[in-house]
């Protein structure tokens, strides 16, 4: 699987380049919190997304180790690619 950003940009994703911190974080060390409601509103505006099916796909052949991608963390991303694996 290669990852490519531009089926997700197709799909016209309600995300900006404006929100990336909260879809990746501020860039230091945040409280667990903290961390943990930004990953919440992050979440909550990927449910609403048309891009979200592309986003998640992108998600999982990219593996990030930081974000929230299609409304998962990267190790919910982690998680869920390890269970597709075993199910394939």
């Amino acid at each position: 699987m290669t990852a490519s950003i531009a089926p997700v940009l197709a799909a016209g994703p309600v995300c900006q380049p404006a929100d990336a911190d909260l879809f990746t974080g501020p860039g230091f060390d945040e409280s667990e919190p903290v961390r943990q409601a930004r990953e919440a509103r992050a979440k909550a505006i990927c449910h609403t997304c048309p891009a979200r099916p592309e986003c998640l796909d992108y998600g999982l052949a990219l593996q990030p180790t930081e974000g929230v991608w299609a409304g998962y963390t990267a190790w919910e991303l982690y998680r869920l690619s390890y269970l597709l694996k075993k199910v394939a």
